[in-house]
């Protein structure tokens, strides 16, 4: 069947990536496809969330003991829609946030591991989901942690209400905000607002984002215009998706061939999929 978000796809679309059971529907008139969502500052106060039912949670338990929650069956028309329908990922119209991407799990447990000093640091998460990483970063003690995910709705009724649900914060306050939209409207976005350089973000976090190669100089480009000088992207992934090209090798080339930042794998998963890592920096000039 088919599934809509916001945007009419045909019956006649192609299905053209299979990824652990997993579809991507393209039009095969490329002039069908949507133009990327612009950004927006998502703002939505935990008041008028409602708490999400115990058997619609479950628990993630971290190398620390830390303890996180997170929803598996968003209140949302969308996720009705979605658990119909074979389709995970629609090219610039959803990206997948409503589920928990495994690499996800990988990023948060790794963190975890290392034990960070978060306290003070500036931290994003991009492509966020259910933003897990990014939740552990706010409970951690970071001054702020912003969360971006391409679609608004994701943010609504996933990663907000997982940040309260884990938090008891109001998603109002100076220390949490959420972005919508494309990575390049973002980056405009955030970079009109990061007027200082102490204002860039130290950490930036990241996880089952370069499945798609058309989308890394988008990646790239945000990921200069608002890392710190001294900061540092976690980046997990697996190390090839089958069926579309990317994963960590490809990104690694492109990395070196924009000869901006350098990246070393710090954490490889045999287990599955294989899955990895990536510890990247700004060069030095």
């Amino acid at each position: 069947m088919s599934f809509t978000f916001g945007f009419q796809i045909n019956d006649e679309d192609r299905e053209v990536l299979d990824v652990e059971g997993q579809h991507i529907l393209e039009s095969p008139d490329a002039q069908q496809c949507p133009p990327p969502l612009p950004a927006k500052e998502i703002l939505v106060s935990s008041c008028e969330l409602h708490p999400p039912d115990s058997e619609a949670t479950c628990q993630l338990r971290l190398h620390d003991g830390e303890v996180l929650r997170y929803i598996t069956s968003p209140g949302s028309t969308t996720y009705q829609e979605l658990s119909a329908s074979s389709s995970d990922l629609i090219p610039n119209v959803y990206e997948g946030g409503m589920k928990v991407w495994e690499c996800s799990f990988d990023l948060v447990q790794y963190l975890s591991e290392i034990a960070l000093s978060w306290s003070g640091l500036k931290v994003l998460e991009l492509g966020c989901g259910a933003g897990l990483p990014g939740i552990l970063a706010l409970a951690k003690g970071s001054e702020r942690v912003h969360f971006q995910d391409y679609n608004e709705e994701v943010l609504q009724h996933v990663t907000i209400p997982n940040i309260v649900l884990n938090t008891g914060l109001d998603v109002s306050t100076a220390r949490c905000r959420c972005f919508a939209g494309d990575w390049s409207a973002v980056q405009k976005m955030l970079t009109e607002d990061l007027t200082l350089s102490d204002d860039k973000y130290d950490i930036i976090l990241t996880s089952e984002t370069i499945y798609n190669t058309d989308s890394y100089q988008k990646l790239h480009d945000l990921m200069k215009s608002v890392l710190a000088p001294h900061g540092t992207v976690y980046l997990a992934a697996k190390t090839h998706y089958f069926g579309v090209g990317g994963g960590t090798r490809l990104f690694e080339e492109f990395l070196q061939k924009e000869d901006f930042f350098h990246s070393e794998v710090c954490k490889v998963y045999s287990e599955g999929v294989n899955r990895e890592i990536l510890k990247i920096g700004i060069k030095k000039s």
